[in-house]
């Protein structure tokens, strides 16, 4: 089973990008997701993803470029055409981008939210090739689209849960503490003050009792607990699931992460052991409840 790493969904600078794929090229994973995802206003420029596309690639490493969740003007779509042209193919997280003509790979990104194998073959009349399956869709329903679509399938394995997407900016709102919409106020991405990038990682919000719920991440909200599948990967093997994806929101540790996902796969190093590797090296609580078909902030 292969090894995918997802693209960046933080507000990094371009030195920290150069430096985070400089050690994914040398790393064990096969395919690479790169491009802004979530919000246009803070997108690394086309000069800026060029020159990573080249070193992933010099490492034999199959780059696919992510398209936005959200759309909002011609310049997003000749952005990541550009970059297509320097890629392996385009994973695609809004159906707008649907109509990009290309020859290359076509992936179904998580945003697309196949949840069952009726939409997976659905898909497959568009040219789709691989489904990259939400984070929140059980292992019984894993097993039917694995079974019954006739595609590679990947599943993320490891990273803090999207719960929410939005066109306004949930750090805008959280700073402020508006009472109002970001709409009402005046706040919007046309006019965006860039807070976010005062907040490059995010920053979580606590609840009422003091435990971490969320993690703030400009127009879109994860889960305080990072998503963990390592204790599992026996039976997406027995699926004979084609990858496994590992969200890059960890800078220094994702080395470590992808390793110790690694040793799992090639029956080096148990779930288990592997599991208090990886909440030692963790700051944040793990999580699988949606997998196992229960509240997704437990964990077994």
């Amino acid at each position: 089973m292969k090894i995918s790493l997802g693209p960046v969904p933080l507000n990094w600078e371009k030195e920290k990008l150069l430096s985070f794929y400089g050690r994914v090229a040398d790393s064990k994973v096969s395919n690479v997701y790169l491009g802004e995802v979530t919000c246009p206003k803070r997108e690394s420029s086309i000069d800026n993803l060029m020159p990573i596309i080249d070193i992933l690639r010099e490492k034999g490493k199959k780059v696919y470029i992510s398209s936005y969740a959200l759309t909002f003007d011609g310049l997003e779509r000749r952005n990541i055409e550009a970059l297509l042209e320097a890629s392996d193919g385009l994973e695609i997280n809004n159906l707008a981008f649907l109509s990009i003509k290309t020859e290359k790979e076509l992936v179904a990104g998580p945003f697309l939210n196949v949840y069952n194998w009726r939409a997976a073959r659905y898909l497959s009349r568009f040219g789709i090739k691989k489904v990259v399956i939400p984070w929140e869709v059980g292992r019984k329903s894993i097993e039917d689209i694995v079974e019954k679509s006739d595609l590679n399938i990947e599943v993320v394995a490891h990273g803090h849960l999207p719960v929410a997407l939005s066109r306004e900016c949930y750090t805008v709102r959280s700073l402020s503490s508006l009472e109002v919409s970001c709409q009402e106020a005046g706040v919007s991405r046309s006019n965006c003050d860039k807070e976010c990038f005062q907040h490059p990682e995010g920053f979580f919000l606590k609840a009422i009792s003091g435990e971490l719920v969320f993690k703030i991440n400009g127009p879109q909200v994860f889960s305080a607990k990072v998503h963990c599948l390592i204790e599992h990967m026996d039976h997406l093997k027995r699926l004979k699931v084609e990858s496994i994806r590992i969200e890059s929101q960890l800078e220094e540790e994702i080395d470590e992460v992808i390793n110790i996902y690694r040793e799992v796969l090639d029956n080096r190093l148990n779930g288990k052991k592997a599991a208090g590797r990886l909440k030692a090296l963790c700051s944040d609580d793990l999580c699988n409840g949606f997998f196992l078909g229960k509240p997704g902030w437990e964990y077994q």
